[in-house]
């Protein structure tokens, strides 16, 4: 995915680092899981993924069940079968253990994420993917390819930073943007600071966000973007993820069901909205192919067949529409234009870096 250059401002201990934000195509937000549902071999995949019965398990989850880094990695084993659930949540365990000893039990906010950027950026070496700067290779859509190589995405390294929060127990919270996923600490009063986990964990205030992503101001009041996610949320978000594996893949039924399930978890998510309409687009014109190939001879069982065609199209080109429409009244975004860069570079030269009333500045 496209990535902007701005300078930090939450650095590291001692240590300004570099400011990379990938804002990108196909960068959806992810993250999220589920507590003691990680197995070496996963044994609720089918043939063509998770069972319809593992789907509406994971759905149900309550916020106290849901461990983000295992959820993502249990996700990500339905795309890569023989990845180790229980041995990369381990890792993320030693991680939470490399952290504490910077932290020292600090309650501080600023103390906390500052000692997480050191040891992520500074002695673990995690960095943005700038041979991927489109996100292209499917090791940077999930936790196991950043864990495995050190090198991710906005989805990945975000996804990264919110597991080992969380197990940290810090209140850090994902945000969504348009193609862009960022974190966010939220303190005790309600104020919060936003985390850029592809920029070394600098602070980026919401307007930047708005200026450097484009973001709609109906987007923004409907909720679709700069809002506080839930787990739950995440998990939708998480499965929709896995659902655009599918559907590039073909298998435009499978990835409508979990495009479905997706946004029942996260109805604000404008983005996945659209992609559920595709999908259904598809399946559409499938049927209408379908139609049109059938024998053009007056028998009942080919019409039988011609009447089941004609009604399934109908149903998936209206599931379409309405998710189309959805997608419309939350503001989703459009997609980037061929001139983004040129002309972020210019907003760049006036850009005001004022943070709301809400947000603490470093």
């Amino acid at each position: 995915m496209p990535h902007c250059t701005r300078s930090a401002k939450w650095f590291l201990f001692g240590c300004a680092g570099s400011c990379w934000r990938s804002i990108g195509t196909g960068c959806l937000l992810a993250v999220l899981v589920v507590a003691g549902c990680g197995r070496t071999t996963n044994q609720s995949l089918t043939a063509t993924g998770f069972s319809d019965a593992e789907l509406e398990r994971l759905a149900n989850l309550t916020a106290e069940q849901i461990d983000i880094g295992h959820m993502a990695l249990y996700l990500a084993s339905e795309i890569f079968p023989k990845l180790n659930v229980n041995a990369s949540s381990k890792q993320l365990d030693r991680m939470v253990a490399g952290i504490r000893q910077l932290t020292k039990g600090s309650p501080d906010p600023d103390y906390r994420i500052r000692a997480m950027n050191t040891y992520l950026y500074k002695h673990q070496g995690f960095h943005y993917d700038m041979d991927d700067p489109y996100t292209l290779k499917l090791k940077n859509l999930y936790l196991n390819g950043i864990l495995e190589t050190k090198s991710g995405s906005c989805t990945t390294m975000p996804l990264l930073y919110l597991a080992l929060a969380q197990r940290l127990k810090y209140p850090v919270y994902p945000v969504a943007a348009p193609q862009h996923l960022f974190c966010r600490y939220i303190f005790p009063d309600g104020r919060y600071r936003n985390i850029e986990a592809t920029s070394g964990g600098g602070w980026s205030p919401d307007a930047d966000y708005i200026t450097d992503t484009e973001i709609p101001q109906q987007g923004i009041e409907e909720g679709a973007y700069l809002a506080t996610m839930t787990y739950q949320q995440l998990v939708g978000d998480l499965i929709a993820e896995n659902a655009s594996y599918w559907a590039r893949q073909r298998q435009y039924l499978r990835a409508a069901k979990y495009y479905t399930i997706a946004t029942r978890l996260n109805p604000k998510a404008a983005e996945v909205w659209r992609l559920q309409g595709y999908a259904f687009h598809h399946l559409a014109r499938q049927a209408r192919q379908m139609e049109a190939d059938l024998p053009s001879v007056n028998l009942p069982a080919v019409e039988r067949i011609r009447s089941l065609h004609i009604a399934n199209r109908i149903n998936y080109q209206r599931r379409a529409d309405h998710a189309f429409q959805t997608a419309e009244q939350l503001g989703v975004a459009p997609p980037l234009q061929a001139n983004y860069w040129v002309r972020q570079k210019e907003l760049a030269r006036v850009a005001s870096h004022t943070p709301s009333q809400q947000e603490v500045a470093p």
